[in-house]
Order: C-alpha cells, then sequence, then structure tokens
C-alpha cells in the first residue's frame, strides 16, 4: 500500500463528514493509481464515530475506537501508525480540518522525489479570521454551515481559500516557516525513527504534540522540509481545546511543552523545498496575518466581502472621502466608485437615479451633472430624513425614513418614474435600513435595473466608530441574495473593475435579471375562455387581433412568493391607470 491517512476524532460528528470526502477518491485529484486508507481514530468519542457512514463517503475508510480514552490522543494514534499498510504516512492530528483536492498528489510528489524529508502545508480557518477572535466575535457552527452551503466547495474545493483566513500557525505564508502543520506527510522510517508522537503530551488534545512533532521532523530532515505550495487544509469551528480555545485553557498546553523541554516553544527555523504552485492571487492574499476586524456576514454566492485593499491603504482613502466635496457640498464617495458609477451610467443610461441618502446633495448634483455631460435627461429623485436647503434643476428631494420606506417614501413618484432605474442604498448602513431597502425595491424594478448598495466597506474599516453598524449593509445583502435566487446577479465587472471588491459596494452592484415565466402564474391569452395577461415586459395590456384591449385574470392560488405578487399588483395598477384616466 502506498499511503495511510490517520485522522484522529473527538465528538465530530459534523466536522469529519467533511473531513472524510475531502480525503476521498471522488474529491482529490491525481490520485487513480494511488492505494490507500483513512485510519479515523475515534479518541472516546461519546457517541462512536459511525464507519459505516463514513464508508459509504469513503470505501477505503477504517474506525479505530479507543473507549474509554484518555483526554490526549497521542497513544491512540501512535498506536494506529503501527496498523498502518502504508509506506507513506499521513497525519491530521486534528479531524476537523478539510484538504484542498491536491493535497495528497502533491505530498505524494514529494516523497517520490526524496521519502527522507518531513512535508507539510498550510493550515487556513473557515470564516473572515483565525478562530480564536473570530468564535469572541460571534462566527459560529451556524455561520460557517451557511458558509459552506453558499460555497461550491465540493466541486471545486479550491473555492475553500476563498472563504478562509490564514492560521497563527503558518502566519509567515508560503514561502515563510510554519510552527506545526495540521496535514504533515512522512515516510515510515522516519515515523519510527522521530518515535511517532511524542507520549509525554497528556494535556487535552494533545496540547503541543504536534507542533513538538513537526519540530522534531524538521530537525530529522536536516532542516529542509518539503512545503506544498498551492495546497492546505481548513479548520472547521467545533469547540476544541487548542484552535477554538481561550488562552486560560492554552497556558496549561505552553508549560506542559515547558516542562518536557526545559523552555517555551520557538517556531523552527528550517530552509523549505517546495512543490506545487502558486497563482498571482494566491500569492497576494496569502502572505501575513489575516484581519483582525469581527464580522457577521463573510461571503455569497462563493464571493467574500472582503475590500481587497490593505488596512492601513483603505483608511487612507477613508480619510480622503470623508473630505471631499464638490461644488462646496459634501460628497462622500471614494475615487474607484466615482469611477465606477460613470462608468455604470454610460452603460445603463438610466432614466432615473433613485438616491436614499442625501446628506448636503452634493452626490445627487454630481450624479446629475455626469448625466448632462453625457446627453442624458434623468430624472433624480433624492431621499432622507432631512431635505438640504438647496434647489437643483433636474433633482427632487424628498423627506423620507429609509427603515420604513412603504410609509414614507414617495410611493406615486417612485411608481411613475420611467425606466430604466439607478437605485443607490446611502442612508443609515445598518442591516435594518438596507434590508427594508432591498425589500421595498425589489418589486418595483425590472429587469436590467441596478441598485447599488453602499457602505458595505465599513466592515473592512478599523475605526471601532464602524463597529456600531455591525456589518449591516453586507448582512443584509447576503441574506437578500439568499432569498432572492436568480432574479438578481452581483455585477462583478463593476464589484471587481479594480480588484476583487476595490469599491465601497462589496457585492453591493446588483442588478435585476430577466424572471423565467412560469404559466400557472398569468391565465388567458389564448383559449376562447381566457382573458390576455399583460405584457410582462412593457406594462402593457395584450391586445386582441383587432387591436382592442381587454381585461386581464390573475390567479392568486398560484403567487409563489410576495415579491410576485407585488409585482403583479404593479401591473394592475398600470393597466387600471392607462385604461381609466379621464373615465371617473
Amino acid at each position: 500500500m502506498d499511503l495511510s491517512l490517520i485522522v484522529c476524532a473527538y465528538a465530530m460528528s459534523r466536522e469529519l463528514p467533511r473531513t472524510i470526502y475531502t480525503l476521498s477518491r471522488n474529491y482529490q485529484r491525481g490520485i487513480e493509481s494511488l492505494d490507500y486508507e483513512i485510519i479515523v481514530v475515534d479518541n472516546g468519542s461519546p457517541e462512536p464515530v459511525d464507519e459505516a457512514a463514513l464508508s459509504g463517503i469513503a470505501p477505503n475508510v477504517r474506525v479505530i475506537r479507543t473507549h474509554p480514552a484518555p483526554s490526549s490522543p497521542v497513544k491512540a494514534i501512535n498506536a494506529a501508525a503501527k496498523t498502518a499498510g502504508g509506506r507513506m504516512l499521513g497525519l491530521f492530528i486534528d479531524g476537523a480540518r478539510m484538504a484542498s483536492p491536491g493535497l495528497i498528489a502533491r505530498a505524494h510528489e514529494a516523497y517520490q522525489s526524496d521519502p527522507s524529508k518531513i512535508i507539510g502545508s498550510l493550515a487556513f480557518h473557515l470564516g473572515p479570521d483565525v478562530q480564536m477572535r473570530s468564535v469572541f466575535a460571534g462566527y459560529d457552527q451556524a455561520i460557517e454551515d451557511r458558509l459552506l452551503d453558499t460555497t461550491p466547495w465540493q466541486e471545486n474545493g479550491y473555492k475553500l481559500f476563498n472563504i478562509s483566513a490564514l492560521a497563527g500557525s503558518s502566519a509567515e505564508g508560503w514561502f515563510g516557516c510554519i510552527a506545526e502543520s495540521n496535514g504533515v506527510f512522512l515516510d515510515r522510517d522516519l515515523w519510527q525513527q522521530l518515535g511517532g508522537l511524542e507520549e509525554r503530551f497528556v494535556t487535552p488534545g494533545g496540547g503541543l504534540a504536534n507542533l513538538d512533532f513537526w519540530e522534531r521532523a524538521v530537525t530529522a530532515s536536516s532542516g529542509r522540509a518539503w512545503m506544498i505550495l498551492g495546497e492546505g487544509t481548513f479548520h472547521q469551528v467545533h469547540g476544541g481545546v487548542a484552535t477554538n480555545g481561550t488562552e486560560a485553557t492554552r497556558e496549561p498546553m505552553l508549560a506542559e511543552y515547558r516542562q518536557i523541554h526545559g523552555r517555551a516553544f520557538v517556531t523552527p527555523r528550517y530552509t523549505p523545498q517546495f512543490v506545487g504552485a502558486l497563482d498571482d492571487e494566491m500569492i497576494s492574499r496569502r502572505v501575513g496575518l489575516p484581519a483582525t476586524l469581527p464580522r457577521k456576514a463573510y461571503s455569497i454566492n462563493d464571493r467574500a466581502f472582503a475590500v481587497a485593499l490593505p488596512p492601513h491603504l483603505l483608511d487612507a482613502v477613508q480619510d480622503g472621502t470623508l473630505r471631499t466635496r464638490y461644488k462646496g457640498l459634501r460628497l462622500a464617495k471614494n475615487p474607484f466608485d466615482l469611477a465606477l458609477y460613470l462608468r455604470l451610467l454610460q452603460a445603463l443610461k438610466p432614466q432615473t437615479i433613485i438616491e436614499i441618502g442625501t446628506s448636503e446633495g452634493g452626490s445627487a448634483l454630481w450624479l446629475r451633472d455626469q448625466c448632462h455631460t453625457l446627453g442624458l435627461t434623468t430624472k433624480i429623485l433624492s431621499l432622507d430624513l432631512v431635505t438640504p436647503t438647496l434647489s437643483v434643476e433636474g433633482v427632487t428631494f424628498y423627506k423620507a425614513d429609509s427603515t420604513y420606506p412603504r410609509e414614507t417614501f414617495p410611493n406615486e413618484d417612485i411608481l411613475s418614474a420611467p425606466h430604466p432605474w439607478l437605485v443607490i442604498e446611502d442612508s443609515a448602513h445598518s442591516y435594518a435600513s438596507v434590508s427594508a431597502i432591498l425589500d421595498y425595491f425589489d418589486s418595483r424594478l425590472r429587469p436590467n435595473d441596478y441598485i447599488v448598495v453602499e457602505d458595505g466597506v465599513v466592515a473592512d474599516l478599523r475605526d471601532p466608530h464602524y463597529r456600531q453598524f455591525d456589518d449591516g449593509p453586507n448582512r443584509a445583502i447576503a441574506e437578500f441574495l439568499a432569498k432572492a435566487g436568480d432574479r438578481y446577479r452581483i455585477d462583478t465587472d463593476y464589484c471587481d473593475f479594480y480588484g476583487h471588491n476595490m469599491t465601497y459596494c462589496p457585492n453591493g452592484w446588483l442588478v435585476r435579471c430577466e424572471e423565467k415565466p412560469n404559466p400557472s402564474m398569468l391565465e388567458g391569452g389564448g383559449g376562447e375562455n381566457e382573458s390576455p395577461s399583460l405584457d410582462a415586459t412593457t406594462n402593457e395590456p395584450q391586445k386582441d387581433p383587432d387591436g382592442t384591449q381587454t381585461a386581464i385574470t390573475v390567479n392568486l392560488n398560484t403567487l409563489e412568493s410576495r415579491s410576485l405578487f407585488a409585482a403583479i399588483r404593479q401591473k394592475i395598477y398600470l393597466f387600471l391607470r392607462s385604461n381609466l384616466r379621464g373615465r371617473l
């Protein structure tokens, strides 16, 4: 047998199946001819690991259960290694670690080149930050499940890089030195030479046994360890004592290491040998420590919300943005978005711009002037809690509350405004207000209209002032798109024009899409006893062959959503208004 993978687990009924799937032949690439087994070490889980269920995921799985078991799994892992049939061993001391699709193939490639050296891989944490911090900022299993559900990692495991942060143990990045490897590979002879894991590590989870093993293996490899580029492992949050613990729970582990070695642990220095490859994006995104800011929304439709600007540079851009003025009026828009709006105005040629969030009126004036320069006769409606003392030709200011749009917005003026629309949500930046705006316009937008949600960037700005917004815009976008399905798409031509989400509107440039017709929604137009419906693209009533307009019949019992009902209600209103004007 070529390889034995040893995966240690304790109470991981949620995490372990994902890990095993990422180690299976259905997921791993380039291992068609590799003969390997997966040994799961169940270190006394209250509910035994279900071997039959795991075998349905990967038929080459077998489970070794220790029960009762000590809190440290090192003895159980060493015992399992003695039963392994592979010439090459792979150790996942934490069974909550998913793998990237080429990890096994790259490790085997390095092993074939020089089997005398230890082979390591970088570690990542699912979520926006290392989990030592993110779990105390609200990140939990439910959030992580939604994150994975919206990412097609089963089809392309490299998508996991888009929703993860570099682990602290791998803080130096691809070309630095790591403190430990959570997907480590080596020859059986080297394992035996090292004596396996050090069994004096008896603290829960094995304490620093994995770090100690990597340190000793690097030394035994003459300071030249193999490092795999472009692959990694991804930790799922599960309440483990090491990765998801506190400083208080980690202190006994550090003390145990000092007791065994007579010194504190220090990341070993070595000369890495590389196998694998990196693309430009992976190089730029995975160097250095992850961000420290808490988030509530991480990604949607396989797109992270994070803005691709270093924090210090983003802070500088924000400082300039807050000082930007146009014709003496506040214009709090950054240079990226000013250029993107100009680009969108040229492409969309909106007949109406609806701006929620007026401030001093500078942005409405700027939009008006850009439209004039482009030869557009665009109607601009600008809404805010307080209207400016400003009179601008082509711009109408309204007093309105973005949290209660149905009650306070100029509904008649909005409904009668010509399309295409550009709606700009730039008001309170709260979850409640953005959600209300998205819901309000969902039934009013037509295909190819745009709605832009500004200031999701507040989640990336470091000043404590921005924590009050609680990641509101991004949370609202993520929830709205999850419910809206294919009615909207994120226009990446704008979001990513200067780089991934290089905008203050991350994942917030939304375009309304054509809806697929459902014959059960509207009846009529064909048979003798049927009445024609409204034309879905023109909002005009269909006509009989003789040119006369006829009535519409709507089957309300088959409506599938409130938004569809609102859209049909709007069509009825337009039909009645166009046919009854002047008759009452």
